[in-house]
């Protein structure tokens, strides 16, 4: 495994994390809740490096169809936050879909987070392949 892979693999769980727990407290202050437990915030943590890792070996798959990775990439969310919740007792505090609801919001935000990061380098490199052309013209027309 490539060393920026790793980064890239270690920034997302922490941008996950941050972004699940974000959305976990606003759910919990509006149920009428005062706090999280932080064992709870570890359980959280362990189940996204599980996502992140998951994520990243069904990406190496090529599916025909890009809908079809998107819907293996929820599905595959999904159950490990379901299992999760089993095995963690998360559904005691809140009902089985409140997880697989921010589980889901969250994958949708970072897939168009990534889509403007995407649109902003092809931006970017197409400005560069004008200054090169351009360079380029004015050194042929000596």
């Amino acid at each position: 495994m490539k060393i920026d892979n790793l980064k890239r693999m270690i920034l997302y769980v922490f941008a996950s994390v941050g972004a699940v727990l974000f959305l976990l407290a606003v759910f919990i202050i509006f149920k009428g809740n005062k706090s999280i437990n932080a064992i709870t915030v570890l359980e959280i943590t362990g189940a996204n490096i599980v996502i992140t890792l998951g994520l990243f070996l069904t990406h190496k798959i090529q599916l025909r169809f890009a809908v079809l990775e998107y819907l293996l990439d929820i599905i595959f969310m999904t159950a490990v936050i379901v299992i999760s919740g089993l095995l963690f007792n998360w559904y005691s505090q809140v009902s089985i879909w409140v997880p697989a609801v921010i589980v889901v919001m969250i994958y949708i935000l970072f897939n168009l987070l990534d889509v403007v990061r995407v649109h902003k380098d092809i931006k970017e490199i197409n400005e560069l392949i004008q200054k090169i052309e351009e360079k380029e013209t004015k050194t042929a027309s000596w």
